[in-house]
């Protein structure tokens, strides 16, 4: 399979709590984006791909010169775009960073929020697939063609203390870790029981299909209502109204409203208690976000939810329950 001219889906994790294993590495999970990498040398040419496989290289320019950092004419490579702000992902500055389209403001945005592209493998090399290799090979090959610079980093690891990784990772207040399994091989667009990943809180991408109207200062948006694929059918998962920024309640209105429709977008219509006096506007399933909550109720609803953030990047199909 020609790996260079296909657009490239790639290979998702299922959770996990913390465990030790001599079979396994630990990685950081880094709070970002997403990015299937295309490098071509030879034409100085660097391309982004996300999970929605839309090219978005164009957001980034500091990316542009990536392939000064490469030992070879053509590599594909799989990684995480960040945003550091002392040390630690901002998810916040990288979501002004994915939300600006003029030209002017990407530049300006490059130099005052820098992004870094957290490499952790790599898939093709100077026409050989090397997804059929097992994991360590493939690390050992990424080591030896990607140089580091201020915007390119290759993710490290630790084999085996999965659970004292984890705390440490905790106490620094990041996102989690990634488990993999030594001898996986890289499965395009797949979902693999080889990859894990452990959060520290738990969270779920979720699709929008309707939001409340509220009381005082947000009488047009009070919370929105969710859904997510369970068993390939989508269902309610519960509404989230704390955790929105006035920019993001501001953009949201905006979008939704384009988006309104008389009918319910769910199989079977949900029942939702709302104080008096609001109500219930669907609109039509096109919206990702992440939500972050303390657990699942017996009714497969989330507890105490707090939204994060829309995420452009994924496609609704990955918004499965947890």
């Amino acid at each position: 399979m020609d790996l260079w001219n296909q657009p490239i889906k790639p290979m998702l994790a299922f959770s996990s709590d913390p465990f030790n294993s001599e079979e396994w590495i630990f990685e950081i999970k880094y709070d970002g984006t997403r990015a299937i990498t295309y490098i071509d040398k030879e034409n100085k040419s660097v391309r982004m791909l996300n999970r929605r496989l839309i090219w978005f290289e164009s957001r980034y320019p500091e990316f542009k010169d990536l392939w000064k950092n490469v030992q070879a004419s053509r590599v594909i490579l799989d990684g995480e775009v960040v945003v550091f702000d002392n040390g630690k992902p901002n998810f916040y500055k990288l979501e002004e960073r994915e939300h600006v389209a003029d030209k002017f403001r990407i530049e300006l945005l490059s130099k005052l929020m820098p992004a870094t592209y957290v490499i952790f493998d790599i898939l093709y090399l100077d026409g050989k697939n090397l997804t059929e290799l097992e994991l360590m090979k493939r690390k050992e090959i990424l080591n030896s063609v990607i140089k580091e610079s201020n915007h390119l980093l290759i993710a490290d690891w630790i084999e085996e203390n999965g659970k004292e990784f984890f705390e440490a990772v905790k106490s620094k207040g990041l996102e989690g870790i990634m488990a993999k399994k030594k001898n996986s091989r890289y499965e395009i667009g797949k979902r693999s029981k080889n990859w894990l990943k452990i959060k520290v809180n738990e969270t779920q991408d979720a699709i929008v299909v309707g939001y409340t109207t509220g009381k005082g200062r947000r009488e047009e948006f009070g919370s929105l209502i969710l859904a997510a694929y369970d068993n390939g059918e989508l269902r309610y998962i519960g509404k989230v109204g704390t955790g929105f920024s006035e920019k993001t309640i501001s953009q949201l209105k905006t979008i939704l409203k384009k988006l309104e429709t008389e009918k319910c977008p769910l199989p079977k219509e949900p029942k939702i208690d709302l104080p008096s006096g609001r109500k219930i506007v669907w609109v039509k399933p096109k919206i990702v976000c992440e939500v972050k909550f303390m657990s699942w109720t017996e009714e497969k609803q989330m507890r105490a939810p707090v939204f994060v953030r829309i995420r452009n990047d994924k496609p609704m199909e990955e918004c499965v329950l947890s």
